[in-house]
């Protein structure tokens, strides 16, 4: 990669020897002979890294915090996703209910837009990822096999 591309608060893949690590890049300072060097984070493990060959940077690697302001600030069309529909759903009604169930109602009301052939199992599949991933801090709750509510 190019020095020049290279941004401070950004996120990157570089090498390490032949294994691959993520960073974030803390400062960029010049030296006296115009060399840049790159003073860096490592992600996984909090250590600082400096980095004196641009080469070593692989690519820019995307942030999640992108994916959360989208969401914040809502799709192009207006729609929810398939994933805060059924979030809507699971609020408005009250109680545990089945995927399915949620999927008919999220697409009737126009909460959302699914395309495709089984939007329940596309949503079901987001649900336990959402809780599986985030655990207290999730959205849904699993009330009883099959049946969801919202926290």
């Amino acid at each position: 990669m190019k020095a020049k591309k290279i941004e401070t608060n950004k996120v990157y893949e570089i090498a390490v020897g032949k294994n691959k690590t993520t960073v974030q890049v803390v400062n960029i300072e010049r030296r006296v002979n115009g060399q840049l060097v790159f003073d860096c984070k490592n992600i996984k493990t909090d250590k600082p890294i400096r980095i004196a060959d641009a080469a070593r940077f692989l690519k820019e690697i995307k942030t999640k915090t992108v994916k959360a302001e989208r969401a914040k600030s809502g799709r192009a069309d207006g729609l929810l996703s398939g994933l805060d529909a059924a979030h809507k759903v699971l609020l408005e009604s009250r109680r545990p209910m089945k995927v399915k169930e949620i999927a008919e109602i999220a697409l009737r009301n126009g909460y959302c837009k699914l395309n495709g052939a089984t939007p329940e199992f596309t949503i079901s599949a987001a649900m336990q990822r959402e809780i599986k991933n985030a655990g207290n801090e999730s959205r849904f709750i699993k009330a009883q096999r099959g049946l969801f509510a919202a926290r």
